[in-house]
């Protein structure tokens, strides 16, 4: 094997028997012939850097042992699956240390038919940063149904393209961690699922990331899912209402009523991700920031965007955001003597998710610093309160939001 790296051709050294005999490293357990890719994924905590591992696209031909315990020792590849050794009586992944390999682009294909081999005229390709986003096949989004090849690991990654088992369309939807330059976190393996809380509206579902140590998906009950600036990372209604083949998986896993309701709104994707589907719906706030956007859902539409400061300090005629930082509010209804009779909303705070910082060392406090637990306090100590009643008609949808006070908030 060799490889051409910008300058010259590169002689590899040949790579070593993948399921070496314990009593001879140079002979195999296995016959066959594999279809495989190289990858670029950081897997352990205790691997130093980016290692290269190899996907299993294809058995050509079928894999047979050429001893009697040759299954005992090592695990026969599985289409889909990153190539695995058996070391020490642990399971791992097979890494390939080459400096060369590393040198190489990574390019994207659109999904390629393996039925016959290699295809023999590729489109043109489209040079991206070193490896490309993964491309992988999910069988399911349901958790009770998940399958070990349905494992995935994200970490060190911009992003992953995906699609379904069942999936006629031939698209794959690219998948971003945060934005388009931040890779997913070190240790990010596990599996997508779809989350729906039977109390909360049907549009609030979304697909998550649940982290688990290993490719069983016994282990999915007990892992925790992946969090991102504060809040559960998920692919979101907007992202889903947009792909094809994620609606289509979802349909097949038996979310039709889901997809339904997705259909029935009006979704750009320029849409605000930041869409309040019940009233006590929790949702982040930058406090530096001079307006928080919002989307409203109700029932077959997005309404207008609300936007709207938390703490603002008016004096002397000038508009001041006097902190930094970052919390989770959610509003209520005021249950306040002062609001009493009236339609009134407060911000309560739940959780601080960056340190709050006054932007001025000198500032004064006039308005205090929020606390968790509290309602959000402007000047002289009153309570940050929206009247709903008062003609704003954007502020006004909020009134018709469903009331779910009792919910436990997902944090």
């Amino acid at each position: 094997m060799a490889v051409l790296t910008p300058r010259k051709i590169e002689k590899l050294p040949q790579l070593r028997v993948l399921f070496p005999n314990l009593l001879n490293r140079n002979l195999s357990l296995f016959k066959g012939k594999l279809l495989v890719s190289f990858e670029q994924a950081p897997l352990e905590p205790s691997v130093n850097g980016t290692s290269i591992v190899m996907r299993v696209l294809k058995i050509l031909e079928p894999i047979k042992p050429l001893v009697e315990d040759a299954t005992i020792h090592q695990l026969i590849p599985v289409p889909g699956a990153l190539l695995k050794c058996v070391s020490r009586g642990r399971i791992q992944i097979r890494e390939f240390e080459s400096p060369y390999l590393k040198l190489l682009p990574s390019v994207e294909f659109p999904a390629l038919s393996l039925s016959d081999g290699l295809q023999h005229d590729l489109p043109k390709l489209r040079k991206k940063t070193l490896f490309a986003d993964l491309a992988r096949t999910i069988s399911t989004l349901v958790p009770c149904r998940l399958q070990p090849s349905d494992f995935v690991v994200l970490s060190g990654r911009k992003g992953i393209c995906i699609t379904g088992r069942h999936v006629q369309s031939q698209k794959r939807t690219r998948i971003p961690y945060f934005c388009k330059r931040t890779p997913f976190p070190a240790n990010t393996h596990g599996f997508f699922y779809m989350h729906i809380n039977p109390r909360l509206p049907l549009v609030s579902g979304q697909i998550r990331f649940r982290i688990t140590p290993s490719n069983d998906p016994a282990q999915f009950e007990n892992g925790v899912d992946l969090f991102s600036r504060g809040e559960p990372w998920n692919i979101d209604i907007v992202q889903i209402a947009h792909s094809a083949p994620l609606k289509e998986q979802l349909h097949c896993d038996g979310y039709a009523k889901y997809v339904q309701a997705l259909s029935s709104l009006s979704l750009s994707k320029c849409q605000t991700r930041r869409l309040l589907c019940y009233l006590e719906q929790p949702f982040i706030a930058d406090l530096s920031h001079p307006n928080q956007a919002i989307g409203i859902i109700l029932r077959d539409k997005i309404a207008p965007v609300l936007s709207f400061p938390i703490m603002v300090d008016r004096r002397n005629y000038k508009y001041v955001y006097p902190y930094t930082g970052r919390i989770v509010v959610r509003f209520e209804r005021s249950t306040l003597q002062q609001h009493a009779g009236g339609n009134f909303l407060v911000l309560r705070v739940l959780k601080i998710l960056d340190p709050i910082t006054p932007a001025d060392p000198d500032y004064d406090m006039y308005l205090p610093m929020p606390r968790v637990g509290s309602l959000v306090v402007v000047a002289n100590n009153r309570v940050r309160s929206f009247d709903l009643d008062e003609g704003n008609s954007r502020l006004g949808n909020l009134k018709y939001l469903p009331s779910l006070p009792d919910v436990e908030p997902d944090l």
